[in-house]
């Protein structure tokens, strides 16, 4: 005797595997293509699949785009602290220059 697994849906009892939008086609591992050869914007050489990306980037120390994908993005030189930590920063730094410049005049 089998064994059989289930999955309710809606109050309805699916045979698992057989629920609605499922396939039994494409539930194994997916085989994926090599990536295609790509010339090199850093050096000018050419590299091919995935293991001369892995070379290119062990090589010049980067990282793909690709893995980059969900990252929050800043521009070059974009402050990221909160408003009261810019403020607070400003008045120290402030501080520092007038301690700095009235020691000179004691």
């Amino acid at each position: 005797m089998t064994r059989r697994s289930y999955v309710q849906i809606d109050g309805v009892l699916y045979e698992k595997g057989t629920e609605p939008g499922t396939s039994g086609i494409g539930t194994g591992p997916s085989i994926l293509p090599d990536l295609p050869d790509f010339v090199s914007p850093i050096d000018g050489r050419s590299y091919s699949g995935r293991t001369g990306l892995r070379e290119h980037c062990r090589r010049h120390d980067v990282v793909p785009n690709a893995d980059l994908k969900g990252l929050p993005t800043y521009t070059v030189g974009a402050d990221i602290r909160r408003p009261e930590e810019v403020r607070r920063d400003k008045q120290a730094r402030k501080e520092q220059i007038i301690r700095l410049v009235n020691q000179h005049y004691r």
